[in-house]
């Protein structure tokens, strides 16, 4: 027998045993589900429960059990259909309701209904309208129905992070209700009746046996639009698909929150086996994403304390992520193809930009200084709240521009802008030792905090350096998403399990100057002087990046172990930010691409700029999160998510376009 014939035969083998598999595991995870959880039942009860005996354990069962045994196998079975479906109306083997931004959209609709309006929406509808509205955006911003894979991951990431940053600032306003806003936004199944999957249920099978009678439709897609429409599918299939997996996704979201990886494993997996028909593809999803979500769920109780809760979406992530960097090596995104460094036809004198950066300068620290809880319109008013807007001040100036010099250096090194600390996963690694250093009891801004924080973003790197070397730009940004996917699932964890208070760990891993002082400022100056002397020392070397490996190497550039130092340089920056005001978002991607268009691509000037821009960045965010709700206040970090994910589209667009 050829090789081409064993490898058929054993997909055939696959597939035989894919159904029966499935339904053997989907039984005793069942069971294994009935019994994790509570300790008052036995094994005995579960056997009785279908005789419905008057007892203690029979009410647990009937009232939390059953309820989330049912939630998981619905979230799961909604979650990788939804996966499967949308994967094929785009032709995306990344499309799925976590990348697409369906989640979030839903997760972000259904806090402002929670919270915000004084009308009480039903949870489904405010899911299934926030779903649809992530979608849509995510789509629009990333060219249509036929982004190229790449660009439609990375347009969901920006506009996730940007829903997510919203989510948090409203959960922050509800402190009161924000641990369980926390939990809930991490994917929990914890469920006390009947009522959300009464509510869930039909939603889910009537939009799987849309799916189901469209199946023919839906292979047809496989073969290209062209020819698609040749035989007689119409826009109309399309549009009916993606709304079968928003309604979907909204479902799961009202049962157990957002949860991610599922609508993304689950069907390529299948599709890797040679299940590629859908009316085999679709109950399938079904049936494996029921047994995932139900895996993942087990693990999660039997790996959870005596009175704790650990989300199961946190257990997803963990075990979502490695799949998705093996579905990224395998996904065709452009190859070794480099993304230009947009820059601007004609540049600005560095003269006026250094009095446009200092005049900027001034007008921030001066509104910096006045503003907060209240206005200070006197010098007397000023001086009785320097020793509190100061040190806040000079943080986040010092902060934001150890960020844009993480940003400029990984942006050189790579040829890519759309690499910054936040997209690489840098920041995220940084954030989950910080949270460590916290609960062993290290203050921020430490020497021992700072070399925890270190750990982290160093840690990140190796993982860089060991999965993508060669990867394209697009792919290691991707690969980037998937770690920081796993390191902020591990924060969860930590966060939930030490009992920390909920909003300041939620306001730490966002990034904010609460409570700095000047003995922070005087721990981020050495670090300060000497990045940005370093910077400019080897800016020459940066500049020799822009030409490519070989012609660096022609020009005795060791590049290898330039790129390493470089690496090392941007996670010292991170992670020095990092361990001083938290984790801070988009400020490290977007200052040095301002910087080149303005001044150029020579790193002697753009450096010494992005550090400007990016110091003046976050300085206007940290004025603007204390002020626009005064007394109250919002982290820096909200503030340049909300700000940042526009700025990153219109980037990504740039960067997308072919050069002239």
């Amino acid at each position: 027998m050829t090789m081409i014939g064993r490898l058929r035969a054993v997909r055939g083998l696959n597939r035989a045993l894919i159904w029966p598999a499935g339904i053997l595991l989907l039984l005793l995870l069942s069971v294994l589900e009935f019994k994790m959880g509570s300790k008052l039942v036995g094994w005995h009860d579960i056997v009785l429960f279908p005789t419905n005996p008057e007892t203690l354990q029979q009410v647990i069962l009937q009232t939390t059990r059953a309820p989330r045994l049912a939630a998981a196998i619905l979230t799961g079975a909604a979650l990788a259909t939804a996966g499967s479906v949308l994967q094929t109306v785009l032709r995306n083997p990344l499309a799925a309701p976590d990348i697409l931004s369906v989640t979030s959209g839903a997760q972000l609709f259904l806090v402002i209904s929670t919270l915000l309006l004084p009308l009480d929406l039903p949870p489904v509808i405010a899911t299934s309208a926030g779903a649809l509205f992530g979608a849509g955006a995510c789509l629009l911003l990333a060219g249509g129905f036929r982004a190229p894979t790449g660009r439609l991951a990375l347009a969901g990431v920006a506009v996730s992070l940007c829903f997510s940053a919203i989510s948090s600032a409203i959960v922050l306003l509800a402190d009161e209700r924000a641990s369980g806003m926390l939990l809930w936004s991490s994917g929990i199944l914890d469920q006390t009746g009947w009522g959300k999957v009464a509510i869930a249920t039909p939603i889910v099978v009537l939009c799987f046996l849309t799916l189901i009678m469209m199946a023919r439709s839906l292979d047809l897609l496989g073969l290209g639009e062209q020819a698609a429409t040749s035989l007689g599918v119409t826009r109309t299939v399309t549009l009916l698909g993606i709304l079968c997996g928003v309604m979907l996704c909204g479902a799961a979201v009202v049962l157990a929150g957002p949860v991610g990886f599922i609508g993304l494993a689950v069907p390529n997996i299948l599709r890797t086996l040679g299940v590629t028909r859908h009316h085999r593809h679709l109950p399938l999803s079904m049936l494996w994403g029921a047994n995932t979500l139900l895996l993942a769920d087990v693990l999660t109780q039997s790996f959870s304390g005596s009175g704790s809760i650990i989300p199961t979406g946190v257990t997803v992530a963990c075990l979502g992520a490695p799949v998705m960097l093996l579905l990224i090596h395998r996904a065709k995104t452009g190859g070794e193809r480099r993304i230009g460094l947009p820059t601007a036809s004609t540049r600005v004198p560095l003269a006026l930009v250094t009095v446009a950066l200092s005049s900027a300068g001034i007008i921030v620290a001066l509104a910096a200084l006045a503003f907060g809880n209240d206005v200070s319109l006197s010098m007397a008013d000023i001086a009785a709240n320097l020793n509190l807007r100061a040190p806040r001040l000079l943080v986040a100036l010092g902060c934001g521009a150890l960020l844009a010099a993480a940003g400029t250096v990984l942006q050189a090194i790579t040829r890519n802008p759309l690499c910054g600390p936040e997209t690489l996963g840098i920041s995220q690694g940084a954030a989950l030792f910080s949270l460590v250093a916290l609960l062993s009891g290290f203050a921020p801004s430490t020497p021992s905090f700072q070399i925890l924080a270190l750990a982290g973003s160093l840690s990140v790197i190796l993982l860089l350096r060991f999965l993508g070397p060669k990867l394209s730009p697009e792919k290691l940004v991707l690969v980037g998403v998937a770690i920081a996917a796993t390191l902020g699932a591990a924060s969860t964890i930590i966060v939930v399990e030490a009992r920390l208070q909920t909003a300041q760990a939620l306001s730490w891993l966002v990034g904010s100057t609460h409570a700095r002082g000047y003995a922070d400022t005087f721990s981020l100056l050495p670090w300060l002087v000497v990045l940005l002397a370093t910077g400019v020392f080897f800016a020459r070397h940066l500049d020799t990046f822009s030409l490519g490996d070989e012609k660096a190497r022609s020009l005795g550039l060791m590049t290898e172990r330039a790129r390493t130092v470089a690496l090392i340089y941007a996670a010292v920056a991170v992670g020095i930010a990092v361990s001083t005001i938290g984790a801070i978002g988009f400020v490290g991607l977007l200052a040095p691409h301002t910087a080149r268009l303005l001044i150029g691509p020579r790193h002697a000037t753009n450096l010494p700029v992005a550090m400007a821009i990016g110091a003046l960045m976050l300085a206007c965010a940290d004025t603007l999160g204390r002020s626009i709700i005064a007394p109250l206040e919002l982290p820096a970090g909200i503030i340049t998510a909300i700000m940042g994910a526009p700025a990153f589209i219109f980037l990504l667009r740039m960067a997308s376009r072919p050069s002239s």
